[in-house]
């Protein structure tokens, strides 16, 4: 119960000031690459430009993150952060890759990570291919991000060093 009052509070708070936003519904699948096992989880998103995304998980429910500025709050599966991204380069980069991606800042992406991308014309919207050139131990080796028409995000893969694969499709 106070996880989701603390989840309501920080919505309302961090949601109030932008005026570009959407809310949609998201299925996440992580593979670990080592056994091919497949975790599914789903839940609604929440995104208002420029820097605030509550992701709200049905499955397994009470789940959540949530970026609200500099400041990066999770609750997955049990394991809890709560984090100012201004004092902590690696997860400012995972942070920013994520919002980066909502956004279509796909270079900004490739910049910051030092990283190199492809971009290309798919029916119905563009697919970007990002790779990482030297992966740290810690972090995301790649990422694919698929755009509508519209350039609204419908598809992120993560790529991580410790070989886990995670895809978000967002309806």
């Amino acid at each position: 119960m106070m996880k989701r009052i603390l989840v309501l509070a920080l919505l309302l708070v961090g949601f109030t000031a932008g005026a570009q936003s959407f809310e949609s519904t998201f299925v996440q699948t992580k593979t670990l690459k080592l056994t091919g096992k497949k975790i599914v989880s789903e839940g609604s998103i929440v995104y208002t430009a420029p820097d605030n995304l509550a992701m709200l998980y049905t499955k397994p429910d009470g789940d959540y993150f949530i970026v609200d500025g500099p400041l990066l709050r999770f609750d997955l599966r049990g394991v809890s952060l709560d984090v100012n991204t201004d004092n902590n380069r690696t997860v400012r980069l995972q942070r920013n890759a994520i919002m980066y991606g909502i956004q279509g800042k796909y270079k900004e992406i490739a910049q910051e990570m030092e990283a190199d991308y492809t971009e290309s014309s798919v029916k119905g919207g563009k697919h970007v291919a990002i790779k990482v050139r030297k992966p740290a131990p810690k972090g995301y080796t790649g990422m694919e991000l698929d755009y509508n028409a519209k350039g609204r995000l419908t598809r992120m893969v993560l790529e991580e060093a410790g070989g886990i694969s995670t895809e978000y499709l967002v309806k």
